[in-house]
């Protein structure tokens, strides 16, 4: 083999660009400028070590087995495989289609680093790898991915607002739903089928169009666990305040909700109370709800006529994992025609309301909230709380509940048929 010195090469190409600069009237210190940033440039892409993303995740306390970036929570590859390969791709220099060529990926990595390092610039000193981590999620192409880091990052103060535009459009590439060597198995299947095996099984899977699942294999890949709600409080004029503030209370503590508030209209919405609430959302523009909350007060009779909301209420519950409500919400449910046929309760001092809007239901009138498959209703005001309670219990368990009773110091009343103020009417 002949090996030729740095120096020469340099030698060599300033006496190749002499005779360009000569003809061009460059100056010698121009040139030498030139050649100097030739072997900056260089240097660097020579003394660059090899992406290692697993330093990055313990640096920051993150489990290599955890799967937190897909839409609703997992996607079925572990966020530290799913790095594992663009690492894989990027340090061996691989090309793996024509359109996500060596050269292609080397710069959505570039741009997505260079955009990392400047929007948790501030963090850096603390986690020197935190740059390297958000280019990662950036380049598994995903939105959900990257919305996944940003909602960590923005909760920290900085928000990801720089260019990561080439990295997210290899969600075809490096995605679970992607395919890295373009053998017509999803990331997923090869993940399914091989990574069992350990991790370099699945690598070697996913990019070497040879080896693929067997039928077998495929009939056994399970979906995604969901591990995300997102959870969808409808607010309109005249809304009791605790109605909505008890159950946000507790919900906004379960790092596994999405809490946002939707109305008719986007913007502020007052409360019975007179204090005003930001709706993010309007009905047009609200997006997927797993959890759908309807709070009652006060301006529940004037919303008893409003069919838009109406319509919204029954088109959200017919797509809902869970729709719930607090007080004289349920008359709201009642009048949509969404408790046709189930049991449920309402306010005690305003019983007659919710009843008089639907002879179809069976109407509760003693208990503090009631579960009836997928809806639960609450009685008024503070049970609205203790139905919210009820709710994580069914969805992650009772100790669940409880912990976070006491973190928030609140006397849960976990009896629902124990009732104090079913003799009020």
């Amino acid at each position: 083999m002949i090996t030729t010195s740095k120096s020469y090469l340099r030698q060599l190409a300033v006496a190749m660009l002499a005779t360009i600069a000569t003809s061009l009237g460059c100056s010698n210190a121009t040139l030498e400028s030139t050649a100097a940033v030739a072997d900056t440039e260089q240097e660097t892409q020579q003394e660059q070590p090899p992406l290692n993303f697993d330093d990055a995740f313990k640096e920051v306390n993150f489990k290599l087995t955890a799967d937190d970036n897909g839409e609703a929570g997992e996607n079925g590859i572990p966020d530290s495989i799913e790095m594992a390969l663009i690492a894989k791709v990027l340090n061996e220099g691989r090309s793996l289609s024509n359109e996500a060529n060596a050269k292609v990926l080397r710069a959505a990595w570039d741009q997505a680093h260079r955009s990392a390092t400047h929007d948790v610039a501030q963090h850096l000193a603390k986690w020197p790898r935190l740059s390297t981590l958000v280019a990662g999620y950036a380049m598994v192409g995903t939105q959900a991915s990257f919305d996944a880091m940003n909602k960590m990052t923005t909760a920290f103060g900085t928000p990801l607002s720089s260019d990561y535009g080439l990295a997210l459009q290899l969600a075809n590439v490096f995605g679970p739903e992607g395919d890295a060597d373009g053998d017509g198995f999803t990331n997923r299947q090869e993940f399914s089928a091989f990574g069992k095996e350990s991790r370099d099984a699945y690598l070697m899977a996913a990019l070497d169009k040879s080896k693929f699942p067997s039928s077998e294999q495929l009939s056994q890949v399970a979906e995604p666990k969901k591990t995300r709600y997102s959870v969808g409080v409808v607010l309109y004029e005249g809304f009791e305040v605790l109605d909505v503030y008890g159950p946000v209370e507790m919900w906004g503590n379960v790092s596994e909700f999405d809490v946002f508030m939707v109305a008719e209209a986007k913007g502020p919405v007052r409360s019975a109370q007179g204090i005003a609430t930001v709706a993010t959302y309007s009905f047009d523009d609200a997006p997927h709800i797993d959890i759908l909350m309807v709070p009652g007060g006060n301006g529940t009779i004037p919303q008893l006529k409003n069919q838009k909301l109406l319509e919204f209420l029954q088109s959200r519950h017919a797509a809902s994992t869970w729709t719930t409500s607090v007080c004289t919400g349920s008359a709201l449910l009642a009048k949509a025609g969404v408790l046709d046929g189930l049991q449920a309760t309402s306010n005690k001092a305003f019983f007659s309301l919710a009843k008089n809007q639907s002879d179809k239901v069976q109407w509760v009138e003693r208990a503090r909230w009631v579960e009836d498959g997928k809806v639960f209703t609450s009685s008024g005001v503070s049970a609205g709380t203790d139905m919210s309670l009820a709710l994580v219990a069914q969805i992650f368990g009772l100790d669940r509940a409880r912990q976070l009773a006491t973190q928030l110091e609140y006397q849960w009343h976990e009896d629902k048929d124990v009732d104090p103020f079913a003799k009020v009417k």
